[in-house]
């Protein structure tokens, strides 16, 4: 059974010890650890943005506590929707300063003002910060924060923030694949423009795969909004077409690239070799909606390929048991889910030789996490320096499933140095 199977992971991930150590802090009673969870869920634009992170969060959360929870105490998840409105956001954060130990798992699109994060008062009233560890964090004023770790977010950008062009980390792993195994590559990048951050992100990513020798067509990066239909796209196939373009890079929402292919299809385009997409395609539901129109996208992963091997790992194969269903999953929900595997690592290290529980030592073990790969979910990350996954895993639509492409043995990485490259590019809006 599951529970068997991890029963020795989470014996020592989630805290299991003889006797509860001391923890004096906000969020901390005799009998539970209060977490909060802020995210985009009820919006305007997008119904249910972000529920995936709330529900793995939570699924996090009843796996440990059939465990013994953390240092002996039962996990609570206090959800605070943050409705893509930087006001929601805000008081999400203040309810969680007063209530909460940590916010884990966060993914709220406008965390742009965290002054109240920072100077959060422990329960001495020392101003030490709310642990803020994320499972999406774009604004740089979170992620550039003194008390905000993510897994997946790279803030190596932050020395150089504000400065005119900015120094910055990006991925490229992916346009090393798909330069080693085509030629000439030219074409077009889609971008999501509805936030400012968002758009950095992957503007970032293309500059990387144009330094590398991807040739733009037409004007090359084309920003749209992730909601936009169908007909939105018609212009940016048409200069795929007019160009005979043999690449489409999307770093918007899977719901993009859908559109993107079916208004290839309905211009007879059939040039394109290479549909690549960020991390956001590899979802379920890309391939209901798209059906036989996406065969062949091409999906970089910093994880593994969860839907065709989370039986090969105990800690996805128990999520995937919690949740009831592989299809439950999805990217959004593992970051947050890997951000609460780093909250339990980080926690067991705080504990260590007799630690006491605080923000403070929250803070300070999380200094330490160098080398974290989430039980193996990730390749490992140097989280303290608040850099970006190195590794990667290629995947592909075949016969409407996602498979992997490379490497090809299941549960390895591609961990090459040269995944991650060091660029200048003026970012500011």
């Amino acid at each position: 059974m599951v529970v068997a199977l991890i029963g020795s992971i989470l014996a020592t991930g989630a805290g299991a010890q003889t006797g509860k150590p001391k923890a004096a802090d906000v969020g901390i009673t005799p009998t539970q650890i209060r977490l909060a969870v802020v995210a985009d869920v009820d919006t305007p634009v997008d119904p249910g943005l972000f529920q995936s992170a709330v529900n793995e969060v939570n699924a996090w959360a009843a796996i440990v506590n059939q465990h013994g929870g953390i240092a002996g105490r039962k996990v609570v998840i206090d959800f605070y929707d943050s409705k893509l409105s930087p006001n929601d956001t805000t008081n999400g954060t203040i309810q969680a300063c007063s209530r909460d130990f940590a916010m884990v798992g966060n993914e709220a699109l406008f965390m742009d003002n965290v002054t109240n994060v920072v100077t959060c008062k422990d329960a001495q009233g020392k101003p030490v910060g709310l642990p803020d560890i994320a499972g999406l964090a774009l604004d740089p004023n979170e992620l550039c924060s003194p008390v905000t770790y993510t897994v997946s977010g790279d803030a190596s950008f932050c020395p150089t923030l504000g400065q005119d062009p900015q120094t910055y980390t990006t991925a490229q792993g992916d346009f090393l694949y798909y330069l080693k195994n085509n030629k000439n590559l030219h074409g077009i990048f889609v971008v999501a423009d509805d936030t400012k951050p968002a758009e950095n992100s992957e503007t970032e990513v293309f500059d990387a795969g144009i330094k590398l020798g991807v040739k733009e067509d037409g004007t090359g990066i084309y920003a749209v909004s992730a909601t936009s239909l169908q007909s939105v796209m018609t212009p940016l196939i048409q200069a795929v077409k007019t160009n005979n373009s043999n690449f489409v890079y999307n770093g918007s929402a899977y719901s993009t690239m859908v559109e993107l292919r079916r208004e290839a299809v309905l211009q007879g385009v059939n040039s394109v070799k290479v549909w690549a997409c960020n991390q956001g395609c590899y979802d379920s539901q890309f391939i209901q909606q798209g059906g036989a129109d996406v065969e062949g996208t091409y999906s970089v992963l910093t994880t593994l390929p969860f839907y065709s091997e989370y039986n090969s790992n105990a800690s996805l194969k128990s999520l995937v048991h919690q949740l009831g269903s592989i299809n439950k999953v999805n990217g959004n929900g593992l970051e947050a889910y890997l951000a609460a595997l780093l909250f339990q690592d980080a926690t067991q290290k705080a504990l260590a030789n007799g630690g006491t529980l605080t923000r403070q030592s929250l803070l300070a073990a999380m200094k330490t996490e160098n080398d974290f790969t989430a039980q193996g979910i990730l390749g490992p990350t140097d989280v303290a320096a608040h850099k970006g996954p190195p590794c990667i895993v290629m995947t592909q639509v075949k016969n409407g499933k996602w498979v992997r492409v490379y490497p090809t043995k299941v549960g390895t990485f591609d961990c090459n140095p040269k995944n991650a490259v060091q660029l200048k590019l003026n970012l500011s809006s």
